[in-house]
């Protein structure tokens, strides 16, 4: 009987990732510094050589761990998302996607540790930033303007105003989780969360939507 052979590339990339997943829900349980390559090894068998031989060190394991998260976020929140909604819902949507992004368990545990590590991983946190809040503040702030433009009128300091907003979205939650009590908002917390900071936001800016139609809007 004829035996279709294993792809070798496949199974690099498959087991590139086995020790990627055992090795990002290690460090993101017990830290950087607790975590170590033999606690890794006990997970998944193998020996040093083979998790050395995808990832030279630990430090490039953990900028790996911290890559491969964040890389999820382009896909949770990007601008196709919002190309064709006004500007209430659009800030609903977006603000309804980071809340439910950010305060996950995995997503506040890579927060925590980065935060945690950046001093001594300067590349790591320049890594998080670029690919979490300044992607997201990029995204929302492209959006408004389209909607500006779309709506005929203005909004001033547009990056901003969305700076703003998303930390009227995230701060007070994400200290809550961090600091008293881990568990993530309920999807009706969420909503709640996200309409009224859009409303705040609308009502700063001057701009009433009426049944999520831009003002001004011909």
């Amino acid at each position: 009987m004829y035996s279709k052979k294993p792809n070798p590339n496949q199974t690099t990339v498959s087991k590139r990732e086995t020790i990627l997943d055992a090795a990002a829900e290690l460090f993101l349980k017990e830290g950087y510094g607790a975590a170590s390559i033999n606690k890794l090894i006990d997970r998944i068998g193998g020996s040093k050589a083979t998790v050395y031989g995808y990832f030279y060190s630990k430090e490039r394991l953990f900028e790996s761990i911290v890559e491969s998260i964040v890389e999820e976020i382009p896909d949770f929140i990007n601008g196709a998302q919002l190309m064709d909604l006004e500007l209430r819902e659009g800030l609903m949507a977006a603000s309804q996607r980071l809340l439910k992004i950010a305060t996950s368990p995995r997503h506040l545990a890579l927060a925590r540790i980065v935060i945690a590590e950046t001093d001594r991983f300067p590349e790591i946190g320049k890594i998080y930033y670029e690919r979490a809040p300044q992607h997201i503040c990029e995204v929302l702030t492209a959006f408004i303007q389209q909607c500006a433009m779309r709506g005929g009128f203005e909004i001033a300091h547009p990056r901003e105003t969305v700076e703003s907003f998303t930390g009227m979205v995230l701060h007070h939650q994400l200290f809550r989780q961090l600091c008293v009590n881990p568990t993530p908002p309920t999807d009706r917390e969420i909503h709640q969360l996200a309409a009224r900071n859009t409303n705040m936001l609308l009502a700063m800016l001057s701009i009433k939507s009426n049944a999520g139609k831009d003002p001004k809007r011909k």
